[in-house]
Order: structure tokens, then sequence, then C-alpha cells
């Protein structure tokens, strides 16, 4: 066995951790364990400690362990913050993860009110190959075989799990020689649980199998980690080329990547906007994305969740502003950009005004009462009012001349009842006004990239 309390204070070393920790102890050989070696580091870097505790209210034996922390906290003159998850707050299915969800909000909420950035957990390496199993064993995407990182952002801190590196037998060894008091939890001995299954019945074969397979789980945690963080990296920067404007895409951009990389990069955007991500998913928008035989469209990705293409470009978008979409009609968004096709896009801006290009076109209105703001193409019977009076849209084209495959792409900016702003390239209503730089404007810029 190793020398414990001297290989904790090298790893303890290495994480530079702040003078004031926060320690979520269960009363449990790991968590009192990770107490005492905390005890043993030198004064020098020996941080404050406190104790976050909760009685979950799942076991009778629940009440003496609560009592024993009390003491316990007391007699060490440690800080204790404790908290109840009350019965009837308990669920009839998920019992376990919705312990968990309790126990981790109560550790954000303590580290909000005292200021701690640090919280440690007993985590060991037994835990670290029991999560490495069950994952295997529920499937899912590689990324969630990393398993339980050593350091993670946490609240408004970090989480640090400082035992990671140690065996249970190693951790129950040390309580052995140093006489530590803690509890059992009676459900650990149970099958009924998954974790417990892989705990009993797994992994003791896989330690039979090769005493080293601790070590090797994690080093491949190790190696995945380190492979995962530099193809990250990589999918980043691919984001970057192909992001056009808010939340927008190039679709040939993404196409100019390698299969694997276009696989990841639209991985990482299904995270990102949808929250559903399987392989058929994936597949089914890939073959999407790159059919050039249908250059617009749309694709459902997620509940109310839709990835929606316009030639060279895709963004995703909600069902009720892709209903319009489909029509040909778009909803404006205030401070923000809509794009039309590959060459065209529009916005309307009060508060975050982009710098002008010198082939913008822009409108100036002040009355707020005329958002929100569509733009569409034409519609027969259009009529638009100018400062000469009302006139049919139809007829301006005409006497300007314009050709009927041109007037069939014009796009129109209404309000909600219909009322013509402006026709980009055509006519201003006459609600069109000059800039004014002491005054409250909108302003509308339809913008042709070509």
């Amino acid at each position: 066995m190793i020398n414990l309390t001297q290989s904790f204070f090298n790893n303890f070393r290495k994480y530079c951790l702040e003078q004031k920790v926060l320690v979520a102890v269960s009363t449990g050989v790991d968590s009192m364990v990770l107490l005492d070696l905390l005890s043993t580091l030198p004064a020098s870097v020996r941080p404050d400690i406190e104790v976050a505790y909760v009685d979950h209210k799942l076991r009778p034996e629940g009440q003496e362990e609560t009592k024993f922390i009390k003491n316990f906290c007391k007699e060490h003159r440690i800080k204790l913050h404790c908290s109840e998850w009350k019965v009837e707050s308990h669920p009839n299915t998920g019992i376990e993860a919705a312990a968990r969800g309790f126990r981790y909000n109560f550790f954000a909420d303590v580290m909000k009110k005292t200021g701690i950035k640090i919280l440690l957990t007993a985590h060991h390496a037994d835990d670290q190959a029991e999560t490495f199993l069950m994952k295997l064993i529920r499937g899912g995407n590689i990324e969630q075989l990393r398993g339980i990182r050593p350091t993670r952002k946490f609240a408004e801190g970090y989480l640090v799990r400082l035992l990671l590196n140690y065996s249970k037998d190693e951790i129950r060894e040390y309580a052995s020689k140093r006489k530590i008091t803690y509890f059992e939890d009676v459900t650990n001995n149970s099958n009924d649980y998954l974790r417990n299954r892989v705990r009993h019945l797994i992994v003791p074969k896989m330690k039979d199998e090769n005493p080293k397979f601790l070590e090797h789980v994690q080093s491949y945690e190790r190696q995945l980690s380190v492979l995962m963080h530099a193809s990250e990296e990589q999918v980043d920067n691919y984001l970057a080329e192909m992001h056009v404007s808010e939340d927008t895409f190039s679709v040939d951009t993404w196409l100019s990547l390698s299969r694997s990389w276009r696989t990841l990069v639209l991985k990482k955007l299904l995270e990102d906007y949808s929250k559903k991500l399987n392989e058929d998913n994936v597949t089914q928008i890939e073959q999407f994305l790159g059919n050039s035989k249908k250059p617009q469209g749309f694709i459902e990705v997620g509940m109310n969740k839709f990835l929606v293409k316009k030639y060279d470009l895709f963004y995703f978008d909600n069902k009720y502003q892709i209903k319009d979409e489909i029509k040909g009609d778009y909803r404006l968004k205030l401070d923000g950009w809509t794009f039309l096709n590959e060459n065209e896009e529009v916005g309307v801006f009060l508060n975050k005004k982009p710098a002008l290009l010198a082939t913008d076109q822009v409108f100036y209105f002040s009355d707020p009462r005329l958002l929100p703001l569509t733009i569409r193409h034409r519609n027969q019977g259009d009529r638009i009012h100018t400062k000469v009076g009302t006139q049919k849209l139809k007829k301006i084209l005409i006497d300007d001349k314009v050709p009927k495959d041109i007037r069939k792409k014009i796009w129109v900016i209404t309000t909600e009842e219909n009322m013509i702003l402006w026709v980009p390239n055509v006519r201003k209503s006459d609600l069109s006004e000059s800039p004014v730089n002491d005054k409250m404007q909108y302003m509308i810029i339809f913008r042709n990239k070509i």
C-alpha cells in the first residue's frame, strides 16, 4: 500500500487550493478519510475547512449520522452547514438523481453565501471505474466516457476531487490505521441499483483479471481527456470560420471540412442549440445540409427546434418562427440580423447599431408602435403610402421598368397590420425619417452582399 498521507500532500500541492475550502461530507469512510487527510497537511498549506452535510431522510440511520457529524465538527471546531431533504419532496422515481440534485444545489448555495470558491468531494478510483463501466453499459456519446474529472467548474468556483488516484481498499486501510469513525450506508449493499451491481458483481471480476484495472481506467480517462480537449479546440476553430453572424453559419464552409470534422462540428452545434443528440439525428442533418438539390428547407432537431437552411446559410429557430419562413415571411428581431438568402440580409436596430457598409440601404423611424416588423415578398394589391399619396406597388414597378423576374424577388417590409414601410431598392413610405443624432431612432438596414 502507498503512503497515503505523503501522496495526498503531494497531490494537494498540485492544485494550489485557496485558504478556505468546503468539504462535502456524508459520514461514510471516503469523506471522513478526506477530512482526516486534510487535517494531516502541514500548517503552512492546510486550508480553513468548512463542512457541508445533507440528511436525505432516506434511511433511519440518518438521524444518528446527523448527530455524529454535528458533534464531530463541534469537537474539531469546524463550521458545519446542514440541510434536510424533506420526505414530502422525495419523487416516486429517480430518487438517486433527485437526491444528487438537491445535494449539489445546497453545496452551491453554501458557496455563494460564504464566498468559498472550492468544493472538495471524496470520489475515488473505484467510483471512476464504476462510472466508466456504467456509461459503457448505458451507451451514449464517447465524450461522456471521460467520466469523473479531477476538477471542474462548479457554482462560482471549482469542484476538486483529491482522492481520485486512490482505491477504496487504500482508503479503508487508511481509515483502519487511523481508527477513523465512519458510517456504512446499508443501501450500498443492495443490488437494486445499477451502480451497486457494477460495484459488487463486475468491478471485483475486473480486478481479479488484472490487479491494475483501476490504474488502466484512470489512464484511459486521461488519454481520452487529452484527445477530447484537442478535438474541442479544433471544433471551436472551425465554428469560428463557419460563423457568419449571430447564431448563423455557412453551409459551404461546413462542407469544405473533412467528413469526420463535419460530424464533430455538427454534434457541437446540436449540443449548444437543440440539446438533442444521437447518431441517427446527426446523420439525417448531414444529409440535409449536403443536399445541393434542396437549397432551402428545415429539419426538426429537438422539441420545438428546427435547423433552417437558406442557400449557403443555416441556423436554428423555433417552430413558431419557422411557420412564417415556410411562407417566405420573416419576423424581424430587434437589434439583430435576419438572413434572407446567401446575398441579402436585413436588420432592425436601436441599441446595437452596427457600422454601415457603403452599399447598405437604411430606413429610419422613431415610432415604436410600428414594431414588430415583417419582411416578405410582394403580394397582389400591395399599396404604399408615399409623400405624393398612396400608390400601387405594381404600378411603381412598371413605371420604374423593373423586369418581371426581378419583381418576384423584391422584398417588402411591413408592420404587423401589413402597412408597407419600405420596399428596398424601390420606394420608402412617407414614414421614412432623416437620421437625427439626439433622437431615439430605429434603423432598418437592408444589406446586399453582391
